[in-house]
């Protein structure tokens, strides 16, 4: 774990940098969807919730899922492979891993991202999108702009099947986001 990360953590606590982490990644789904209605932490009975679940209110209501890793370092192409694995089972339309800019450096050659067809569903229909957020923002005194967090690789659309949509929507009809656009 790098130095800076170290310190922070000590300073504000894991829970406290994940959560920066979270905020700053929320903030650019809200700035990217047309009408958003933007969900941290989700519950989603028998769904293995997500940091951040996104819903487009703008046409289809697709809606975008992203994981956050903001302590963790990744070394080792399995490492990325299991967890790709498991966001890519979640039944949500776009799905996004966000990591610290360190962690999704395009030019090392252990972690080349946009090389990796891991980020692909297995039928070729969906791509996991990877977010990089500047490892600043989890200083306490940062200051989040738009700089600090951008779209590395864009996620292309899953396929998902109505049925595993189910305790999604029975989730959104119940609960209310944290953040929205009020019209």
């Amino acid at each position: 774990m790098s130095a800076i990360l170290e310190k922070t953590a000590l300073r504000l606590g894991n829970r406290r940098v994940h959560g920066r982490a979270v905020n700053a990644v929320a903030e650019l789904l809200r700035q990217r969807l047309v009408v958003p209605e933007i969900y941290l932490g989700p519950k989603i009975a028998g769904v293995k919730s997500p940091d951040v679940l996104g819903v487009d209110q703008a046409g289809s209501g697709d809606l975008h899922a992203i994981e956050v890793k903001a302590m963790g370092e990744f070394q080792s192409r399995a490492q990325l492979r299991l967890l790709l694995a498991e966001l890519k089972g979640l039944p949500f339309h776009y799905k996004y891993l966000a990591l610290p800019s360190y962690a999704s450096d395009l030019t090392d050659p252990q972690l080349r991202f946009a090389e990796y067809p891991e980020l692909f569903d297995e039928d070729g229909i969906g791509r996991v999108g990877i977010i990089s957020f500047d490892r600043r923002i989890l200083e306490a005194s940062a200051v989040l702009d738009k700089r600090s967090v951008l779209l590395t690789i864009p996620p292309e659309r899953f396929r998902v099947r109505g049925e595993k949509l189910a305790a999604v929507e029975r989730f959104l009809a119940k609960a209310h986001p944290d953040m929205s656009v009020r019209v």
